[in-house]
């Protein structure tokens, strides 16, 4: 087996493994689930929180839950599926990569970022 179908099979065991144990334990009633340190810290949400509730929710097809739990996440899974695939291309893939991260793309998706971190803290939001 060549590195890039072991990286491959690598990291679809890991986004399998990941969305088993998100398919089977609910974040929100489970004490052992990773809590947000910026959100412990400050008592303000970061660009994530919200993220791990929004996968349990989107993979019982819960979709509005999904969504309100953490929109910005589930509208960038598309965006990260593209970075993960780009990543894991082969030569002749090159095409895709110019624009997923191009350098233009990536601080876009960073301010993006950023603006729903702030707005999500804004008081209107809440």
């Amino acid at each position: 087996m060549t590195r890039k179908i072991l990286t491959a099979t690598a990291v679809l065991a890991v986004l399998t493994a990941l969305a088993a144990v998100y398919y089977f334990v609910d974040p929100a009633h489970t004490v052992w689930m990773p809590k947000c340190p910026f959100r412990l810290l400050t008592g303000l949400d970061c660009p994530a929180c919200g993220t791990q509730r929004a996968l349990y929710a989107l993979l019982h097809g819960a979709w509005s839950e999904a969504l309100a739990c953490n929109p910005f996440a589930l509208i960038s899974l598309p965006y990260l599926a593209l970075v993960i695939l780009t990543t894991l291309r082969t030569p002749g893939e090159r095409s895709a990569l110019r624009y997923v991260q191009h350098p233009r793309t990536v601080r876009l998706y960073l301010l993006l970022i950023v603006g729903w971190w702030i707005l999500r803290n804004t008081p209107q939001w809440q």
